[in-house]
């Protein structure tokens, strides 16, 4: 059996709003369209998700992970994820063989103008190979293994850090725009340019 492993850390200051980041990160929804394209990802409801991977090129096989989330957001400023269950489509062979724990947490820390965001993900994988790549060093295996894992956490923190701001301005505004009593006739204009962001 192969086991494989990565792990990243994320450290981001997000400007403060008048809505305080941690009642965004009460909605897992908004943290896992930070996470992945909405295209690929299903709400299943009680906090969890399904998130359907693209495909992973592994030397000749390529896998299509399907992973199955949930995110715990009981505590106050911190949030927690972890894998529930794992598929792998189209390949029954690794299906069968294959174990995927993903596990993570980001953390908040208010301070004067921004909130600290301090994350970490670690992502590890146990694969019995197919006789084909059983010839192959095991050196090889795990190193590509491990690019390749380390790589996808990669491509979420990335992506985190660019949503993550963005998609928290956009839902702050919003719920100022909510918040506010209803204006004047004469005061319609600036909230209709409210309402549009």
């Amino acid at each position: 059996m192969l086991s494989l492993s990565a792990q990243q850390s994320v450290e981001m200051q997000v400007p403060r709003k008048p809505v305080p980041l941690h009642h965004y990160l009460k909605q897992p929804r908004r943290l896992v369209y930070a996470l992945m394209n909405p295209s690929q990802v299903e709400e299943l409801g009680q906090g969890c998700f399904r998130l359907r991977l693209k495909d992973i090129q592994f030397l000749m096989l390529n896998i299509l992970p399907v992973v199955d989330l949930r995110i715990d957001v009981s505590q106050d400023r911190l949030l927690r994820v972890r894998s529930i269950s794992c598929q792998i489509q189209g390949n029954e062979f690794i299906n069968q063989r294959f174990d995927l724990a993903l596990s993570g947490m980001l953390k908040l820390e208010s301070q004067e103008k921004t909130t600290k965001v301090i994350g970490q993900a670690d992502l590890a994988i146990k694969v019995d190979l197919p006789p084909i790549l059983q010839l192959t060093p095991r050196p090889i295996l795990e190193t590509t293994g491990n690019q390749i894992l380390k790589g996808v956490l990669t491509t979420m923190k990335q992506r985190l850090m660019r949503q993550l701001i963005v998609d928290y301005d956009r839902w702050s505004s919003q719920q100022n725009c909510q918040s506010s009593p209803k204006l004047p006739l004469g005061r319609r204009a600036t909230q209709a340019s409210c309402l549009d962001g």
